[in-house]
């Protein structure tokens, strides 16, 4: 099945219902048993797709930057936002200052109950906020683990953005 068939074909047949409950444990599964990589995994959680979708997706977004077959190992963030835009996913930029923060202390400082797509340092993730100061994370190794120093807490956020759209945006934050 060639890339653009087979994101088709996933975005067809994964239900939003199904997406809310996939983790790290699921995406390992789909990718063969190993360990997927963390740009094409946050990707897969944050549009509901496969991880071979979203590898797919990255792809047909930058298809000079990425070998046709193979894992993706290195993804781009432009890519990661081409990706949501393709498929209607809207998302808004988060105000980062200009002085760069843990993520545990943009956690703390009040970020409002929601999804977000994260690049900390070198890595990406999903994070859910609950707001009051707590929030969960998504990602290739972790799924709803509490946000903390040795969860990725004291990597710095280098970008981030705001899920408004796609299958995560419905579920209301507990």
């Amino acid at each position: 099945m060639n890339p653009a068939s087979a994101l088709r074909h996933n975005q067809a047949s994964l239900k939003p219902s199904a997406v809310a409950l996939r983790g790290h444990l699921a995406l390992a599964q789909e990718n063969q048993g190993n360990s997927p990589w963390c740009g094409p995994a946050a990707l897969a959680l944050a549009t509901g797709q496969s991880y071979a979708a979203a590898c797919a997706l990255l792809r047909a977004v930058a298809p000079s930057w990425y070998a046709p077959e193979g894992p993706i190992v290195t993804a781009y963030w432009r890519d990661l936002l081409g990706g949501l835009d393709r498929l209607g996913i809207a998302h808004v930029a988060v105000a980062l200052p200009e002085r760069r923060q843990t993520l545990l202390a943009m956690v703390r400082q009040g970020l409002p109950a929601g999804w977000y797509l994260l690049r900390v340092t070198d890595h990406f993730l999903l994070l859910r906020s609950h707001g009051f100061g707590r929030a969960t994370l998504h990602d290739n190794r972790h799924t709803g683990v509490l946000v903390a120093g040795h969860t990725h807490g004291r990597r710095h956020v280098t970008h981030a953005i705001r899920l408004l759209g796609g299958p995560l945006a419905a579920l209301q934050p507990a």
